[in-house]
């Protein structure tokens, strides 16, 4: 039976209620609720000058450096 970890969503980050609900390099599966709407705003972009460089610099900013698990 799956384990049920309630969290937070603070920015890009779910920050889980239990500060220790997952050991380092968990790999986790994330249920949304099916009323959701993540395309609320889908092609408000869409003819932004300089999309690319702006999309290089999210994903600059936000990736996590992946780290292997001894």
């Amino acid at each position: 039976m799956p384990k049920v970890v309630k969290g937070v969503v603070k920015g890009d980050v779910i920050v889980p209620e239990e500060p220790s609900a997952f050991p380092e390099g968990a790999e986790v599966m994330i249920n949304l609720p099916p009323g959701l709407c993540l395309l609320k705003h889908a092609g408000a972009w869409r003819n932004l000058k300089d999309l690319d460089k702006l999309i290089v610099e999210i994903y600059k900013n936000r990736t996590v450096k992946e780290e292997p698990v001894p």
